[in-house]
């Protein structure tokens, strides 16, 4: 029964329809290199666990039928913000960006999901109802509270494909830095990417 249900999700997932196009995700695991943005007091790096969670998502992209472009794949590599961003669409292939990060606070209690961004952007409506069915999905896989903002980021203003940067939780929690380690939490939390995006066809 399980192979069965697989496999339909999968016929779902690339069926023929009027959405037919190939999808490409283009997953940005957030900082990296001598960029390794947010860092808690057991010295792990925002940049690090990151790259995790965007290895993760390409393989269920890519298992669920779908392209995928990584801006980072190393943890020393560092990107500036043109380099990891400038993404235009195609007529051929539905494009989508998901830039991956975590939060931080002066208090290692918080918890909370934030999702960005750009109205004035390109693809701003697609974008906008993308961040909005992830944020959905966050608050029922972590049962944190998620939050969406418009964002004048670099990367979102300059991408004319739909764009949305995804903070899945706070470094500076342990709770979620062991969470964001988990291969089974990862894989839910890269479903729900998946899901979302499936969700919101152009």
């Amino acid at each position: 029964m399980k192979k069965i249900l697989i496999a339909l999700l999968a016929l779902i997932l690339t069926g023929t329809n009027t959405y037919s196009q190939k999808i490409k995700l283009i997953i940005d695991a957030g900082h990296g290199g001598k960029d390794f943005g947010a860092k808690n007091k057991a010295g792990e790096k925002e940049s690090d666990l990151c790259l995790l969670m965007a290895e993760a998502l390409q393989k269920y992209a890519q298992e669920n039928g779908m392209e995928t472009i990584m801006t980072r794949t190393k943890k020393e590599q560092t990107l500036t913000h043109e380099q990891r961003s400038g993404f235009k669409t195609d007529k051929n292939i539905k494009y989508y960006y998901v830039s991956l990060h975590m939060d931080k606070d002066k208090t290692a209690s918080t918890r909370g999901n934030k999702l960005y961004y750009y109205s004035r952007a390109v693809s701003s409506g697609i974008s906008k109802t993308l961040a909005e069915r992830i944020a959905k999905g966050l608050e029922r896989v972590n049962g944190n509270k998620s939050q969406i903002e418009d964002k004048e980021a670099v990367i979102l203003k300059r991408n004319s494909v739909p764009s949305v940067m995804v903070y899945y939780g706070h470094v500076t929690n342990p709770q979620d830095v062991k969470l964001a380690k988990d291969p089974a939490y990862q894989r839910e939390v890269c479903m729900l990417i998946i899901r979302s995006i499936m969700e919101t066809r152009y």
